[in-house]
């Protein structure tokens, strides 16, 4: 991946990176039993002006190396095909679609970064189906994003119920409900609002209570393909009150070889000095290739942030170029 950005006051920043994925299952003859996964990149990163998919970037100048996915999975534990299985180690916080939504490629990224400040954690659990219509995952979460740390804190506890792919696959529909709590530890929520930095006494301990509603509805028409997507979800960070929404439009051509998105995030801290953060994002896409199965993926993007309200700094433009390339 190669990306520059930039904002209207003149920054600009860049970054590049190499990186690989391995997965691994082990089988009998007869079924599948465990699987390991590691995702990781080496990036070099200069200056910073906050693109969407980069929030990290702030922290870790120059060069890094990152790890995305991290885990182990165990399948079938009590027998029955897809009714309980295990998971343990770092993956998509099991709150809201980017649990069945891969975006560490993408710029336009879902609502679980702003919201907890963080999109991954470490965590241990189950998950399955249910009756072939609907999937449960039900996990402890350290609550420490990318570093594991405990550092006094209770975790959290997560628990989603949510359509299979079934749905997906039969009306373009996917859809669940989240819920997610305990304490977390979170640096940007202390920084915004004095009464959780109050609360905190000077940990970054953050006790946390969301409920969450989303749902992705994808709709064939005559030229392409037209996929609506809604993440909404309330709760406190306490002594706060925290409401989130996301709303994004993509179009992608028939051809599968270019598309267009829109989105726009709104977030709301009762008690912050500024306690709204919203903002607008358009991106053109074109993709040299684009399967279904998402094996092979090579586009260059071009988006645009425009920052309608900011609960710390002045609002600004972003935009940002990319070009990334997986096979």
């Amino acid at each position: 991946m190669f990306e520059i950005g930039a904002n209207h006051n003149g920054h600009a920043a860049s970054r590049q990176s190499v990186g690989f994925e391995v997965l691994k299952k082990f089988s009998s003859e007869t079924k599948t039993f465990a699987a390991l996964d590691f995702q990781g990149r080496l990036l070099r990163r200069d200056g910073f002006v906050g693109a969407p998919n980069d929030m990290e970037g702030m922290n870790r100048p120059g060069w890094t190396v990152e790890y995305h996915n991290a885990y182990a999975d165990l399948y079938d534990l009590l027998g029955d095909v897809g009714s309980v299985n295990a998971r343990i180690g770092r993956f998509y916080i099991p709150f809201g679609l980017n649990l069945q939504t891969d975006t560490h490629g993408t710029i336009l990224q879902l609502s679980n970064e702003r919201n907890f400040g963080f999109e991954r954690d470490w965590y241990a659990g189950l998950w399955g189906t249910l009756s072939g219509t609907l999937r449960y995952d039900i996990y402890y979460l350290l609550g420490s994003g990318y570093p594991p740390r405990f550092g006094g804190k209770s975790g959290l506890v997560a628990g989603r119920l949510s359509l299979t792919n079934q749905y997906s696959s039969d009306y373009g529909l996917e859809g669940g409900l989240s819920f997610l709590g305990g304490q977390r530890i979170s640096l940007d929520a202390v920084q915004r609002s004095p009464p959780i930095a109050a609360r905190s006494g000077g940990t970054n301990r953050v006790d946390t209570l969301r409920a969450g509603l989303d749902v992705r509805y994808r709709k064939a028409v005559p030229t392409g393909l037209l996929t609506w997507t809604s993440e909404i979800s309330a709760g406190r960070d306490a002594p706060d009150g925290i409401l989130t929404q996301l709303h994004q439009l993509d179009y992608l051509h028939a051809s599968r070889r270019w598309g267009f998105s829109s989105q726009f995030r709104w977030f709301r801290q009762d008690t912050a000095p500024k306690s709204t953060e919203s903002a607008l994002l358009a991106e053109a896409t074109w993709y040299f290739a684009n399967d279904v199965s998402a094996s092979t993926l090579h586009w260059i993007k071009l988006n645009c942030e425009a920052q309608l309200a900011r609960q710390q700094g002045a609002r600004d433009v972003v935009w940002t170029l990319q070009y990334y390339r997986y096979w």
